[in-house]
């Protein structure tokens, strides 16, 4: 159940002016808006970008905004994250962002390559048994071949 709201002859007068005055005013145009305000300099950007060459930590380097056709398309960003060391040719995918006027990497398309990984050797009623997992890895890795002798095994 509601309660009764009551005023004071005074107040109940100031709101009967006020709501007489809406209602006698002319439309002054556009209607009130409410909607979040982002104030230029503080609002936070991100865009796809591309890039070639390795990029080491600290350094600046030139990204070119994708499916962007205004200009400027490209920015100076700086790396504070990880060093990119592909020697790839060609461009590579990544993401920026900027945080007030300063442009920074956020992350970069690894190349990546499938391993086969041995975790485990076991000899069984059937013979040697070898357990192996596949497993996805970037590709800065390098790779080594081990050779058992056949004459070791006779």
């Amino acid at each position: 159940m509601a309660e009764r709201i009551s005023f004071t002859r005074t107040s109940a007068t100031r709101i009967a002016r006020a709501v007489r005055a809406v209602e006698n005013a002319r439309p002054a145009g556009q209607s009130l808006e409410f909607r979040t305000q982002i104030i230029d300099g503080k609002k936070k950007v991100f865009h796809v970008a591309t890039f070639t060459g390795s990029w080491s930590i600290g350094s600046a380097k030139t990204v070119t905004f994708k499916n962007q056709t205004n200009t400027p398309n490209t920015v100076s960003a700086t790396n504070i994250f990880f060093p990119v060391t592909s020697t790839a040719a060609g461009n590579r995918d990544c993401a920026v962002a900027k945080d007030g006027t300063a442009w920074y990497l956020i992350d970069v398309v690894q190349q990546t390559t499938s391993i086969i990984v041995l975790t485990g050797v076991s000899l069984g009623t059937a013979g040697l048994q070898f357990t192996r997992a596949s497993i996805t890895v970037a590709s800065t890795a390098t790779e080594s071949v081990s050779t058992i002798s056949t004459t070791a095994c006779s």
